[in-house]
């Protein structure tokens, strides 16, 4: 290592000062070899993974099936929460989603405040596979 040919600034040496040992040394040779900037940006990312809590990604999406509502919630497209006026269109989406490949497990959570519908069904996402043929 050539430590003499390192420039450190003020802002990088905060964040120097905030790694463990393992890091310290990974970060001065990346230093060294790549750069002062790459370096930092490596860390920062690996501080944020370290301390910044994962917050699951979210989507809904309302859906007509025949005269009925539907709202299908997914978190991390592990999960999905299906809300609706009509238990029998709750069936439908769910026999669609198996007869694609979908594999789900169903859960036991409750309705919260949050669904605004009559009734409401959650399931694991624990894999997916070939569609079933309709032959």
């Amino acid at each position: 290592m050539r430590l003499g040919e390192l420039e450190i600034l003020e802002d990088d040496f905060d964040l120097f000062v905030a790694l463990d040992d393992t890091d310290k040394i990974q970060f001065l040779f990346d230093a060294l070899e790549h750069g002062t900037e790459e370096a930092v940006i490596k860390q920062e990312i690996k501080l944020a993974d370290k301390y910044i809590p994962k917050v699951p990604f979210i989507t809904a999406e309302d859906f007509s099936v025949g005269r009925h509502r539907l709202c299908v919630t997914t978190f991390r497209n592990e999960e999905i929460h299906l809300n609706s006026d009509s238990l029998k269109a709750i069936r439908y989406f769910v026999n669609k989603l198996i007869n694609d490949g979908i594999l789900l497990w169903k859960l036991d959570n409750k309705k919260s405040e949050f669904d605004i519908y009559r009734f409401f069904k959650s399931y694991k996402i624990i894999g997916k596979g070939e569609p079933f043929s309709s032959n």
